[in-house]
């Protein structure tokens, strides 16, 4: 087990819909998704653009047992299909005293595949985890369902 006190560790990531924070500092995350579902692309689709869907989702983490000082938080989209572009590191100042400290931020995710999304979390270029959530086709029979 490592030391938490000074070893940066990641103590949650979830994609939600969106999320809320009161007054005192309550975070309700709204709609929390792990799985998003697409009908199944028709021959007459255009696949001269590979994006099936695209989905707006916040991403929640929080990280704790950092040193005070600067560093950096570098989040990234890893996705099937073409590569996305990846934004760059934020400089994030660690105050004295912060146990922890916690991030919202929100993306426009173009679907292109069906298979795992994630958003990997690295802080100082140390991997601290990721956030997944599964995109699949609908089955016929749930299509004709819904």
């Amino acid at each position: 087990m490592t030391d938490e006190a000074n070893t940066p560790f990641l103590k949650y990531a979830i994609f939600c819909n969106d999320t809320s924070e009161t007054d005192d500092g309550q975070l309700t995350l709204n709609g929390i998704v792990d799985l998003f579902e697409l009908p199944e692309p028709v021959e007459s689709d255009d696949f001269d653009d590979p994006v099936l869907a695209t989905v707006d989702y916040d991403l929640a983490f929080c990280i704790g047992g950092v040193e005070p000082g600067d560093h950096y938080l570098f989040v990234t989209l890893k996705t099937p299909g073409i590569p996305l572009e990846t934004p760059p590191a934020q400089k994030v100042e660690w105050e004295d005293g912060i146990l922890f400290q916690r991030w919202i931020k929100t993306f426009r995710i173009p679907v292109q595949k069906p298979g795992i999304h994630s958003a990997a979390i690295l802080f100082d270029g140390i991997p601290l985890g990721e956030a997944t959530f599964l995109v699949r086709f609908k089955s016929k029979q749930a299509e004709a369902e819904s």
